[in-house]
């Protein structure tokens, strides 16, 4: 079979040293979609919270709330490489990602930190570009313009404590879009489908702006970044500069469903937004780009891909609801 994705018929083979590959938070959009991909080249272990999720290919391994510390995972499973896509790795335009981020979230991300840097593997830490805010656009690695939400701050705070127990870590900030895996309640791509089929987009702003990507095109440069061992703070993303309810409009021309015009009656601000991710929070990607050699797909090449993936029967690999072969934690 062909290998599938943004980049892959530029990758060189991996190294001997990078087989086996660890996933945790194979449920997320980019921790199923990542998965999937990396089945193609590396025996993976995928790890879950939700015991419904399966993915075709994969080793699939459930958590449970009193299981396995981080370290007995990897002494476990041996894994060469770690990639950790938790709560802070989902979409800042999620209604649902900043609840879902509390202290345990980092605490959980330093202890796979720690627990890869012990055991040489390379530990790849999914964040998110909910870390900025406006007005400038186009973030990079260097910016400061922070949101000051406590769910940002926590993000920033295990991204810097991150990187100081463990110099050799890859954080990448980002904001995913794709296909959620089977077994998990329905996805953001899912919902905004089921919106213009009712023609509904009332919740669908213009303020917010972000560079979304999507999960596959992400993941073929995380694989890529995890082979050329980089390390440190990286923003991979979309090319494009987009809000909520042109997202929406650019996904309903890509699977020709109607839309409703919304009224912009009041497009002046009289303050600047401050929530988390309800700014400006879109990412410049010159680091990555100069570090792989590799350009950001553009919003309508993602959308294009997105629909044939559904066409073409790409989420058949996340099921059934039930896996074959889940070990749990004791």
């Amino acid at each position: 079979m062909e290998p599938r994705g943004f980049i892959a018929k530029h990758a060189r083979a991996w190294r001997p040293s990078v087989k086996r590959l660890l996933v945790v938070g194979a449920e997320t959009v980019i921790g199923a979609n990542l998965a999937a991909e990396a089945v193609q080249s590396h025996s993976v272990v995928a790890l879950t919270n939700e015991p419904r999720v399966s993915i075709d290919g994969c080793e699939m391994l459930t958590a449970t709330s009193d299981g396995f510390s981080a370290s007995e995972w990897v002494d476990e499973i041996r894994p060469d490489a770690i990639v950790l896509c938790g709560a802070m790795s989902r979409s800042a335009w999620d209604a649902e990602t900043e609840t879902a981020i509390d202290a345990q979230t980092g605490a959980r991300a330093h202890e796979w930190a720690a627990a890869a840097r012990d055991r040489d593997a390379h530990y790849t830490f999914l964040s998110s570009d909910a870390v900025f805010t406006g007005p400038w656009m186009f973030h990079d690695e260097q910016s400061e313009t922070y949101c000051p939400t406590p769910a940002a701050r926590l993000i920033r705070q295990t991204e810097r404590l991150i990187l100081d127990q463990c110099p050799q870590a890859l954080v990448v900030r980002s904001n995913v879009f794709g296909w959620s895996p089977a077994g998990t309640a329905p996805g953001r791509i899912d919902q905004i489908l089921a919106d213009l089929q009712r023609r509904s987009l009332q919740g669908y702003d213009f303020v917010r702006h972000a560079t979304p990507i999507l999960a596959t095109d992400l993941a073929d440069i995380l694989l890529r970044a995890i082979r050329e061992d980089l390390s440190g703070l990286y923003h991979v993303a979309g090319a494009e500069r987009v809000n909520p309810l042109q997202f929406a409009q650019r996904l309903a021309d890509h699977f020709e469903l109607p839309w409703l015009a919304v009224r912009r009656a009041e497009e002046a601000l009289d303050a600047p937004e401050v929530g988390f991710g309800a700014g400006e929070t879109s990412l410049q990607t010159k680091k990555i780009r100069k570090a792989l050699c590799v350009a950001m797909p553009m919003l309508s090449e993602g959308l294009a891909r997105l629909r044939s993936q559904r066409e073409q029967g790409y989420c058949e690999q996340f099921g059934p609801d039930t896996p074959v072969a889940v070990r749990q934690s004791a």
